[in-house]
């Protein structure tokens, strides 16, 4: 219920999409530059996430950052090696660009 309260609320106001549809294109558009530079493959989007290869299984990624307090998404049978990321803040994305660095290490 509150989720769609807040829904509502926030289709009622005429520029907190725009607002948040920039603010997600801009910190997804800052991680995937950072996975570039460092010669990450994933598979961009236009939402709020993406696909990252990691290149082993994604499972041993996505427990890794784990214990780095980083949660990113599942694992798809069709793409074993390759995990979801969803983008959040800015502080979050960069706390996981720090994990992930580390993880893939």
């Amino acid at each position: 219920m509150t989720g769609m309260v807040a829904a509502t609320a926030s289709l009622k106001s005429k520029t907190v999409v725009a607002e948040r549809r920039k603010i997600i294109g801009d910190v997804r558009r800052d991680v995937l530059g950072f996975l570039d530079a460092h010669g990450f493959e994933y598979i961009p989007s236009v939402s709020n996430k993406f696909m990252v290869n990691v290149r082993r299984p994604g499972r041993e990624i996505i427990d890794a950052l784990m214990k780095e307090k980083i949660y990113v998404g599942r694992v798809w049978p069709s793409m074993p090696q390759h995990v979801r990321v969803s983008v959040g803040t800015q502080e979050e994305m960069n706390k996981f660009k720090t994990a992930f660095l580390k993880v893939m290490a």
